[in-house]
């Protein structure tokens, strides 16, 4: 009697919920991974919650832009500048862009450097012979530099331009003008958001929903985002 008493006692074990985490194995649904999973979702959150609204900004005035009549978005000049140059240095568009990273102390390679061949033009009445014309650019997230020079001239002219807030999140959303340094940071932003969707869903289907209902779910998702991106796919048959 005694025996039956203390099992009456007892409060008997809750019965483990039917659902579960549909996309987990049983063998690693423990406590430590659950925890590990929700930890690491949770970090990688933090970890590129900066990048994540600077994108999302941009990404919206990049879709919006056509319609939203924003300011913004542009480059403006802030400086230009005159060097004078040895007559004869300068002959082609690799050495203006040599000429110019060596003055400004730019150690990023130019985005753009070409020759404009010489012709003869008319002007007041008259023939006369244009020379050469050598162009380089040099492009950052937040500035572009152009130099010009007129080969056979002692002059190199340097025009400045800076970036407005919106141009800049802009630049930094294409990866415009950026080093290496920012694309590895990105890449592993790349990764965070890769893993929290993955963790996202997994975590998600502790909520004991059936696995038609996820399924269905993804796949309505995978419809509607085929549907939309179908709209602006371009496609070329040749003939």
């Amino acid at each position: 009697m005694r025996d039956e008493a203390i099992d009456l006692g007892k409060e008997k074990p809750k019965a483990r919920g039917a659902g579960g985490y549909l996309f987990i194995p049983k063998r690693l649904q423990t406590s430590a991974v659950i925890l590990w999973l929700r930890r690491m979702h949770a970090w990688t959150g933090i970890y590129g919650a900066l990048f994540f609204l600077c994108l999302g900004l941009s990404g919206f005035y990049l879709n919006h832009r056509a319609q939203l009549k924003i300011e913004g978005g542009r480059m403006r000049e802030v400086a230009s500048l005159s060097m004078v140059v040895e007559q004869g240095v300068i002959s082609t568009e690799e050495e203006l862009a040599a000429w110019v990273g060596e003055k400004l102390k730019i150690t990023t390679p130019p985005v753009k450097a070409r020759a404009r061949e010489g012709e003869r033009v008319a002007f007041d009445g008259r023939v006369a012979d244009q020379p050469k014309t050598l162009e380089a650019s040099f492009r950052s997230a937040n500035a572009l530099i152009e130099a010009s020079h007129e080969v056979g001239t002692n002059v190199v002219r340097l025009k400045r331009q800076d970036a407005s807030v919106i141009k800049l999140l802009t630049q930094l959303h294409k990866g415009a003008g950026v080093n290496k340094a920012y694309i590895l940071i990105v890449d592993s932003i790349a990764g965070a958001l890769i893993f929290m969707s993955l963790s996202g869903v997994l975590l998600w289907t502790r909520l004991h929903g059936s696995r038609i209902l996820a399924v269905g779910i993804m796949g309505a998702l995978v419809v509607a985002t085929m549907t939309a991106l179908s709209g602006s796919w371009l496609s070329w048959t040749l003939p």
